[in-house]
């Protein structure tokens, strides 16, 4: 039996961005889809049936008020977690209140955004494990 292979999708508009963070959750084990725009994020997770594990966002993507793409994803599936990387200029709190689980303050470096969404993987098996425990 093997394990589970997450599903991200990266929804960043800077290309090379993409590709660095793409390669790195490759690496880990990993499958990774790239977008660019809201609507071709949302095309990508109704191909993948909202099979989708994490959806990473750029701070710019997600607050695009036509596009709604968080409370998009999250009315598709609501366990889909959702990864805001934004600025000292984002509005963090708005970002939240669409539904995202995690935002991540740039500068940071690849690396530490795959722990973070890593982590975020992570979260449920704990939560799961400490129910299953307490039974």
């Amino acid at each position: 039996m093997g394990l589970h292979q997450p599903s991200l999708v990266l929804a960043l508009e800077n290309e090379d961005a993409s590709s660095a963070m793409a390669g790195i959750l490759w690496l880990k084990g990993c499958t990774v889809y790239k977008s660019k725009s809201a609507d071709a994020c949302m095309e990508q997770i109704n191909k993948l049936d909202g099979k989708v594990d994490v959806v990473v966002i750029s701070s710019e993507i997600a607050l695009n008020r036509d596009a709604m793409l968080i409370v998009h994803v999250k009315k598709m599936a609501f366990n889909i977690k959702i990864l805001v990387i934004g600025d000292e200029s984002s509005d963090k709190t708005r970002i939240l209140d669409y539904g995202a689980d995690e935002f991540a303050l740039k500068p940071m470096s690849p690396e530490n955004t795959a722990d973070k969404i890593l982590m975020l993987l992570a979260r449920d098996t704990v939560a799961e494990n400490r129910s299953q425990s307490n039974l």
